[in-house]
């Protein structure tokens, strides 16, 4: 295993900037998640730590081995990495067996070879399939073979190019689980590409977020999508609300989640902006108390395990949905008094536009 460092990393493909000036740190051992929209680079990132792509400019480290930097670029063969792309790119004209110890013929045995393979379709929960094709088995299983080709060849890293994409939801829930699983037990520095933000924040030791090519923001799932640095980054991992407030002093502040909408504002003396809030972290009462604010409820899509409750405050033209899982009480019509139950995420109005 190894750790991952890359430093100012820019790539132009077609006289287009693809990457510009990226930075990105994962540790040894740890499983990350490369997460963001399509078109944001993250495939190109991914290619360009496998060696398959040429960097205009920036450094890539393996540990402490330089393998990309302006005058030499390490090729693919000799990074020691394996790489799953998108619904596991198997040869179809190929066994089981011969897939996943394809990187090992002419390196080993015959007999080291059967019982490397032997072994890695024990760790994929595969026993006995050494003779099926790639057609005979379904998308979760092609996966599952994908890995254990990838680890064949004990990589220093694991590359994941969007494995789960082809499966359906229940199906990608179920195998993503295993497969992380199955490389956090074998201690591989993995990196995974996906736009899926709930495969990210369940599976990741570290999430990197990506927007228009660059990495906005880095760390744990919890820090991510807790304390993010700006509306757009809070979006990547999740709902957000963005609302109107003012900052009085300290960490106080108004907003229509505890004030009247006509009290929010340009004012003297107070600092304008915007607080960004999740919908779970507003909390819905159905009788008045201090800095509870009276609101309308004007929808409620019910989901089972939970509902989005759509409010209306007066003089706010912007729809608030909270999350609630309890919606007794609760009817589309009434008024309900609204509080905010979350931590402070404060945005400066010169920041909004960010």
């Amino acid at each position: 295993m190894s750790s991952l460092e890359i430093r100012d990393l820019t790539v132009e493909l077609g006289n287009r900037i693809i990457l510009k000036n990226l930075d990105l740190s994962i540790s040894s051992g740890s499983f990350a998640a490369i997460l963001g929209p399509s078109g944001c680079g993250k495939t190109t990132l991914l290619r360009s730590i496998a060696g398959l792509i040429t960097p205009k400019g920036g450094a890539i480290r393996f540990g402490k081995q330089l393998v990309s930097v302006s005058s030499l670029v390490l090729p693919p063969h000799k990074r020691n990495i394996g790489y799953v792309p998108q619904e596991g790119g198997l040869f179809p004209h190929l066994s089981v067996e011969e897939n996943v110890s394809f990187s090992l013929v002419n390196k080993t045995s015959k007999k080291e070879r059967d019982e490397l393979v032997e072994e890695l379709l024990d760790l994929v929960g595969m026993p006995n399939y050494q003779k099926r094709l790639p057609q005979e088995l379904s998308g979760g299983q092609q996966t599952r073979i994908a890995l254990a080709r990838a680890l064949a060849m004990k990589p220093a890293m694991i590359l994941l190019d969007e494995p789960f994409a082809a499966l359906d939801q229940t199906l990608r829930s179920e195998i993503s689980q295993e497969v992380v699983a199955l490389l956090k037990s074998s201690k591989t520095t993995s990196i995974m590409v996906t736009h899926d933000r709930e495969d990210a924040l369940v599976s990741a030791d570290i999430i990197a977020l990506m927007r228009d090519g660059q990495v906005v923001q880095s760390g744990s799932p919890s820090e991510v999508y807790l304390k993010p640095i700006s509306a757009a980054a809070a979006e990547s991992t999740g709902d957000i609300l963005t609302l109107p407030a003012n900052k009085i002093e300290g960490n106080q502040y108004l907003s229509p989640l505890n004030s009247p909408v006509e009290q929010i504002g340009q004012r003297a003396g107070y600092e304008s902006g915007q607080i960004l809030v999740r919908p779970e972290e507003i909390a819905l009462n159905l009788e008045p108390g201090e800095r509870r604010v009276s609101a309308k409820i004007s929808k409620i899509n019910y989901y089972g395990h939970d509902a989005l409750v759509e409010l209306n405050f007066a003089g706010l033209a912007q729809i608030v949905r909270a999350r609630v899982t309890d919606t007794r009480g609760l009817e589309v019509g009434s008024n309900i008094f609204v509080s905010h139950k979350g931590p402070i995420r404060w945005v400066p109005e010169k920041a909004t536009d960010q």
